[in-house]
């Protein structure tokens, strides 16, 4: 009976994750962003970790670029064929790699 419920919970969780959605991206300083969910959650993601890391990022090092950053389809994305983009899990759960 445990696991039908864990199971069921997760599910559940599953799909809200999959239907949310970003209502808006505040630049904060430095590589940091402040997202509203439509949940009304609110992160402040600091992106300047994942951008020393991942190679094809590391052209929004130049803090101007990263500025641009925009919503798209209810996430967040860089450049104008989505050159950066994360899971909105991820962004969620404050849990960028």
């Amino acid at each position: 009976m445990t696991n039908r419920i864990l199971r069921k919970n997760a599910e559940k969780l599953q799909l809200k994750l999959n239907s949310m959605k970003i209502l808006s991206a505040k630049y904060i300083d430095d590589y940091k962003v402040q997202l509203i969910f439509d949940d009304k959650n609110k992160n402040v993601i600091n992106f300047l970790p994942v951008l020393k890391k991942n190679s094809v990022c590391k052209k929004y090092l130049d803090i101007t670029k990263f500025k641009k950053f925009k919503l798209d389809q209810g996430n967040i994305v860089w450049g104008k064929n989505w050159d950066m983009i994360f899971t909105i899990e991820s962004l969620y759960h404050n849990t960028l790699k």
